[in-house]
């Protein structure tokens, strides 16, 4: 699944999630990689989508993800995890 600011990799599954965020060096320097990598963190931790069917996620952040605000991503996060839940059942 693809966003602006993140493509989003899961595997269906029972039990809790295992999460993984990525950022390779088209986003940019390590600030702009750090900093991709801790607002995908902290969108997804403050997210309330029930993950139901969802063993595993890979977030892998994009170039807009180094420059693009908190709430874009958060919301194109949300959408993004309320779809996936919808597609495992």
């Amino acid at each position: 699944m693809r966003t602006p600011y993140f493509r989003l990799h899961y595997e269906r599954g029972v039990g809790p999630p295992g999460v993984a965020f990525l950022a390779g060096k088209r986003v940019g320097g390590a600030v702009k990689r750090n900093r991709a990598r801790r607002v995908l963190r902290e969108a997804f931790r403050t997210s309330d989508v029930d993950l139901v069917g969802v063993k595993t996620l890979v977030l892998v952040a994009t170039e807009k993800a180094g420059r693009a605000q908190h709430t874009e991503i958060t919301d194109a996060l949300n959408a993004a995890l309320r779809c996936a839940s919808e597609k495992t059942g």
